[in-house]
């Protein structure tokens, strides 16, 4: 039910249109806007793993840094809602017009995409803490927010394999259709 849902035109569409404006929101705006610089500093203090390291990052964010992220953080919430949408929308899309809605991994593909989004919330959140209050935050929670977007970013690479894969492969119904015919 939820692939029919997910896969038809019209929420593929909506949910490409809602995730390409809030990439180029945080991509060139916000992100560019905290770190002072290109953007990835955002993307250095996610994979950085270290406690200092994470420190040093927004230190050089500067207070005017430090008070865009807290007052820009909720777009980064809805991209990751707009990215897993779309990523979870074009997978059904595709698994309902290859017909493989009942292949386990097209299911458990479309609920790593949800999976990625919720990850990426999760990040967020201890991001936001972090940034507040980063001298008495735990390296361990520290290091766990760089494993919760490093298996963010997996699971997108996954999502986006089994696209790939996808699109490469025929129709598994016209291929049926086909071979019906002597």
């Amino acid at each position: 039910m939820l692939l029919h849902v997910l896969g038809k035109k019209c929420a593929l569409i909506s949910s490409f249109v809602l995730m390409a404006i809030m990439f180029v929101i945080v991509m060139f705006f916000v992100n560019p806007l905290i770190d002072g610089g290109d953007g990835f500093g955002v993307l250095k203090l996610q994979l950085s793993f270290d406690k200092n390291l994470g420190i040093e990052i927004i230190n050089k964010w500067g207070e005017a840094g430090i008070d865009h992220f807290n007052r820009w953080i909720f777009t980064d919430y809805i991209y990751a809602l707009a990215y897993s949408l779309f990523l979870a929308s074009l997978t059904a899309f595709l698994v309902t017009k290859k017909g493989k809605g009942t292949y386990p991994a097209s299911r458990l593909v479309v609920s790593l995409a949800f999976a990625s989004g919720v990850l990426d919330s999760l990040e967020n959140t201890m991001e936001l803490l972090f940034i507040n209050n980063p001298y008495e935050y735990s390296e361990s929670l520290f290091f766990l927010h760089s494993l919760t977007a490093l298996l963010k970013w997996a699971a997108v690479a996954v999502v986006i394999a089994y696209i790939l894969f996808l699109l490469t492969r025929k129709n598994h119904i016209q291929a049926r259709r086909l071979s019906d015919y002597p």
